[in-house]
């Protein structure tokens, strides 16, 4: 977590409203009114107190990546100014949740601070509080704060936010044994409002998808009607050479997707020219195996135009497929 000021704590360390205004071109940034994050050190005598009480809490300060990363570093932010600015019995809940359990959203979809309240129905600039009950057995503890424990929190998502960013987070947690396909069937609430959707995005999950972007082109592929994708398997030739462990490969037909997400080359141990040459040599042997190859990066996940061609080669290839009688 971050190290939040309130105004009224700064007043009581000396700051007055010009003080304020300075520390803010400096260390301090503006979350939302009466708020403030320490966002780095400095060398200023007069803000030395606000360093120290950062020294002494243990906290870090909000890092900074200079993509979409940092949407989730503001909320987490805001979500710690409202440590002690809630009401009373109210629980964080749904993408606040999920960031406290560190659960990385695939993009940005919220820009408020989520909470959950029995008979408390609330929206601002900066908060969302949606009149639920949460029994005790679905709240946990993280950081000191009262938090929608995991799976109640990726059944909300998926209650309350469309496939394409939920599937992402459940895949996720999949992957990472935190929860399991049982569990979250067994959550969610029968005859309530959003559990079609929920359960579209239960039954696309899958822990085989290595990243947001597989998950992403799941949703897609079940939007387009395109059936038959198996995520991440091992390519042989005829010969029973390996070429590659690939993202999508069809059950029965030589297609093949690939998803080239944000970061896949550039957060990993390898650098992007490497990690490129290498998929380059696989994507040749691909081909010459005879496989079409559709190579999606980030921005085709999110217009048509790549999954309409899927689903027409697709289409294409199962007529061209000989038949039981080989003809």
């Amino acid at each position: 977590m971050v190290t939040v000021f309130s105004s009224k704590r700064l007043r009581s360390l000396g700051f007055g409203e010009k003080d304020i205004r300075k520390a803010v071109r400096c260390c301090l940034q503006k979350v939302r009114r009466g708020q403030f994050v320490l966002t780095q050190t400095c060398d200023q005598q007069a803000h030395a107190v606000l360093q120290d009480v950062h020294s002494a809490s243990s906290t870090s300060y909000p890092q900074v990546f200079g993509d979409i990363r940092d949407n989730s570093e503001d909320l987490k932010s805001l979500i710690r100014s409202y440590a002690d600015d809630r009401l009373p019995d109210a629980v964080f809940s749904h993408v606040s949740a999920a960031l406290l359990h560190d659960l990385d959203p695939p993009f940005p979809a919220v820009d408020k601070c989520e909470m959950i309240r029995t008979g408390t129905r609330r929206s601002s600039t900066t908060l969302r509080i949606r009149d639920r009950t949460v029994p005790p057995g679905d709240i946990c503890s993280v950081g000191g704060l009262p938090v929608t424990a995991p799976i109640r929190t990726l059944v909300d998502i998926a209650r309350d936010y469309e496939p394409e960013f939920s599937v992402p987070l459940l895949s996720d947690a999949l992957r990472r044994r935190l929860v399991s396909k049982e569990e979250l069937w067994a959550a969610l609430p029968p005859a309530h409002r959003g559990c079609r959707t929920a359960a579209l995005a239960i039954s696309l999950a899958d822990e085989n998808h290595e990243s947001a972007a597989e998950s992403i082109t799941a949703v897609k592929f079940h939007r387009f009607d395109i059936t038959g994708m198996v995520p991440q398997v091992e390519t042989f030739d005829s010969a029973g050479n390996f070429l590659g462990r690939n993202d999508f490969r069809h059950e029965k037909l030589e297609l093949i997707v690939e998803c080239h997400g944000v970061g896949k080359y550039f957060m990993g141990r390898n650098n992007p020219d490497e990690a490129s040459r290498k998929n380059h040599e696989r994507h040749m042997k691909l081909l010459n195996a005879g496989y079409r190859i559709f190579n999606l990066v980030w921005a085709d996940l999110f217009r048509p135009h790549e999954f309409i061609k899927i689903k027409a080669e697709l289409d294409t290839l199962a007529k061209n497929e000989p038949d039981q009688h080989g003809k």
